[in-house]
């Protein structure tokens, strides 16, 4: 009776460590491919043999390029509702209000820069008072800073950090004003100084696709204009650009062909300002695709995907610093 005991005691002892090394085993050690609609989806593979074959995306592994077409069509029309849904959002105080609190400019002289502004119906307000009043553009830098609650960086072309492969594209960077203006040796920090808006998703597209930390900055739009300059010079300009193609299905289309053809193991795609950003990932090399988006799409992309996707929660506050989206010019 004793013996019968303990031996059932053993088992139930046992038990929990097996079940423990299995689901560690099936977890870790197994994979399988991430489409629903794949035919080899209940075929489970030793995790290994991703390593060397199948692409990565979203945390999930497909076996081949055709089958994460469906999840990426997805991830895509939320990214295009995005668009639709996005508003730009009130600063704290606005720039003029800003320079006259600074003394920089008059109230009468704010007047008239903003009279000027709606006859002319073009044109930044900082524009518009340099053109009327003494004041120069360090003092609208620093009150752009102000504004965004973001350090002001003395941008020199001879300060800037050397421009490798792996910076990311320049269409992206001139479409924001912006430019790197500063990175740690390793490359997991960055400063990215911008002249005209801060925009956040641009800064979250580098942390994703570059794996580092961004932090914005501002500087004069004379000196990030200079450096884009240079920018474009050095840089190797690979990036394959699409400005036609705004259907998902179509991109996915596209996007899963690239794929295939270069034999990716990683795919990247995220929303950086009015582009959509692919990245292919493959030996260490990137191949980047950019689809531009318009940034208040028409009805022909807006209202078959409201259709489709019911409910699409706004933009998350991630940084927590009151700033949801990218704001227009200033």
């Amino acid at each position: 009776m004793n013996e019968g005991q303990n031996r059932n005691e053993k088992s139930v002892a046992t038990r929990p460590i097996w079940e423990s090394a299995a689901q560690f085993y099936w977890k870790h050690l197994m994979i399988r491919c991430g489409s629903p609609g794949c035919s080899l989806r209940l075929k489970v593979q030793p995790a290994l043999l991703a390593r060397f074959r199948g692409i990565h995306f979203n945390n999930r592994w497909y076996h081949e390029a055709a089958c994460l077409k469906e999840a990426l069509v997805g991830q895509l029309k939320q990214m295009l509702l995005s668009y639709g849904q996005s508003r730009n959002r009130a600063h704290r105080l606005p720039l003029g209000l800003l320079l006259v609190k600074r003394g920089a400019i008059t109230p009468g002289e704010l007047r008239e820069g903003l009279r000027l502004q709606r006859l002319a119906g073009t044109g930044k307000l900082g524009y518009w008072l340099r053109q009327i009043t003494a004041i120069d553009e360090d003092q609208i830098c620093v009150a752009l800073g102000q504004q965004w609650g973001c350090p002001v960086f003395p941008l020199d072309r001879h300060t800037l950090p050397p421009f490798t492969r792996y910076s990311p594209p320049y269409p992206l960077l001139a479409a924001a004003k912006a430019i790197p203006a500063f990175g740690t040796p390793d490359g997991r920090q960055w400063h990215i100084a911008f002249s005209e808006r801060i925009d956040h998703t641009l800064l979250y597209a580098l942390e994703e696709i570059l794996v580092c930390q961004t932090f914005a900055c501002v500087s004069r739009e004379s000196a990030v204009n200079e450096a884009l300059e240079q920018f474009r010079k050095h840089t190797s300009g690979k990036e394959i650009c699409f400005d036609s193609v705004r259907d998902p299905g179509e991109m996915a289309a596209t996007i899963c062909s690239y794929a295939a053809q270069m034999d990716v193991r990683q795919l990247k795609v995220v929303r950086a300002g009015g582009h959509i950003w692919g990245a292919l990932f493959q030996r260490g090399a990137r191949r980047d695709l950019l689809f531009r988006v318009p940034s208040v799409p028409d009805g022909r992309i807006v209202e078959p995907l409201l259709a489709q996707i019911k409910d699409y929660p706004p933009l998350a506050d991630i940084r927590r610093d009151g700033v949801f989206d990218a704001a227009g010019p200033l």
